[in-house]
């Protein structure tokens, strides 16, 4: 197309924080693994010549053998790393009501405090953000 404006289609997020509750594991009628977590992460800023921290927080996907390894070693307070994408979707709520929602559908997990066991898991990138999409479908997914 003429005048199309080309730049790069960039997903990509970095994001440490503690989990807010303990890991979710669940399997797909696939057999697939999936986990949910949620990430409690902090912001600082100046507010009026002060310094205000603000919390915010983000659920999190993780899916095969990062999701069952999270489900091995992560509580709720453990602190992680997540680097992965952002994916929004649709849902009804109770009410019949349609809502938005954000997650992380990560890739690559890192574990910040010390274990005995291996401190990260990785997946394939390619395989995990195709996963929910692709492979996957809704009502393949057990939240």
């Amino acid at each position: 197309m003429a005048g199309e404006l080309k730049f790069p289609r960039i997903n990509t997020i970095i994001l440490s924080g503690r989990l807010t509750r303990d890991t979710e594991l669940r399997y797909t009628s696939n057999g697939k693994a999936v986990a949910k977590l949620s990430i409690a992460f902090d912001k600082s800023f100046q507010r009026g010549g002060e310094w205000v921290q603000e919390s915010s927080y983000i659920d999190v996907t993780v899916w095969e053998k990062t999701a069952e390894k999270c489900a091995e070693e992560l509580t709720k307070g453990s602190p992680v790393l997540i680097e992965g994408s952002l994916r929004t979707y649709t849902y009804q709520d109770k009410n019949n009501q349609n809502r938005k929602a954000v997650e992380i559908t990560a890739y690559k997990v890192n574990f910040l405090e010390k274990s005995p066991k291996n401190n990260s898991i990785e997946s394939h990138p390619a395989n995990n953000q195709d996963a929910p999409e692709s492979i996957i479908t809704a009502d393949d997914v057990p939240f």
